[in-house]
């Protein structure tokens, strides 16, 4: 009679979220799903906040993980050539410009990438995998590696049984600040997008004060202003501004949002509402509109394997 037994995979499963655990904040929580359809666990962010170090609040932030394990981890390079925006046509390398990847290989089954494919971008996947031989661990991000590297690489990858997925090896998981930069930027990610949204319907409705649309409506001059608050204090009220230091665009876009505040505070001079509503479009929300189009264009590149991200991910 078999007694109970434990599969060596059920046992590389165990390292590698042992292994997550040891290289994540302490504050951060696992949360791990039953049965593994795609999506083994959601890491939700905690941050301390007393200086003691006694208590830890969520951020509201999380990503997704597809969490692998390998004794046999397969490094090597990948050769990135330069190349056109991606999300404009199809692609188009420059042969003679590239730079060489160190890279760990993962042969992820074209299953797991349609159902990361299926659920958009708003909240990221992360492939993390465990070297448990060594206890390193590395990520992709899988939402944005679809869209910028596979499906211009292949566009009819899912006609394969699987796919090799190139991992940068600076994309390295560890406690160091620098390491966890990129973690906290995909925690982010769903207020981003959200934000974008807030931005770009505000913005619309200022062109309508300015007869800049097909579609207008009167309003009092009191009222424009009225709405202009309405505007910074939702903008403000965002939880996308504290801890983005890594991005200068969002710092900028705070810095004229909290001077727009001050200027409101004061009552607005009789006859200068449309100059103030011609700023705000043409310089506050057109920079703020902008973010999206840059998150888009480079944030979604970051930490991937091509020569973009080398040149704009990491310190």
């Amino acid at each position: 009679m078999n007694r109970k037994r434990r599969s060596l995979s059920q046992i590389k499963e165990e390292d590698s979220y042992r292994i997550l655990r040891q290289k994540l904040p302490e504050t951060w929580v696992i949360h791990e799903y039953g049965p593994d359809y795609g999506i083994d666990c959601v890491v939700e962010l905690f941050d301390y906040v007393d200086d003691h170090k006694t208590m830890a609040e969520t951020l509201g932030e999380n990503f997704y993980v597809q969490l692998k394990a390998s004794s046999a981890v397969e490094y090597g390079k990948r050769r990135a050539f330069a190349r056109g925006n991606v999300a404009l046509g199809t692609l188009s390398e420059d042969k003679d410009d590239y730079v060489d990847i160190d890279v760990v290989k993962f042969q992820l089954e074209i299953s797991d990438l349609l159902t990361v494919q299926s659920m958009g971008t708003a909240v990221p996947v992360l492939l993390i995998l465990a070297d448990v031989s060594t206890e390193r661990m590395f990520f992709v991000c899988l939402n944005d590696y679809i869209d910028k590297v596979i499906i211009p690489e292949d566009p009819v990858f899912f006609r394969s049984g699987s796919k090799v997925i190139n991992i940068p090896i600076q994309n390295e998981i560890t406690r160091d600040s620098n390491h966890l930069v990129p973690l906290r930027n995909f925690g982010k990610r769903a207020k981003m997008l959200a934000a974008f949204g807030l931005f770009n319907y505000q913005s619309i409705e200022i062109k309508r004060r300015l007869e800049l649309t097909n579609f207008t409506y009167s309003m009092t001059a009191k009222l424009e202003v009225e709405m202009m608050k309405t505007f910074v204090n939702a903008a403000l009220r965002l939880d996308i501004w504290a801890k983005h230091e890594f991005w200068a665009p969002i710092k900028d876009s705070h810095h004229d949002l909290l001077a727009l505040e001050r200027a409101l505070a004061d009552e607005v001079p009789s006859g200068e509402h449309v100059a103030m509503l011609h700023l705000a479009n043409g310089h506050i929300w057109h920079k703020l509109t902008n973010l999206g189009n840059m998150y888009e264009e480079l944030c979604r590149e970051w930490y991937l394997p091509t020569l973009l991200a080398q040149l704009t991910s990491y310190p």
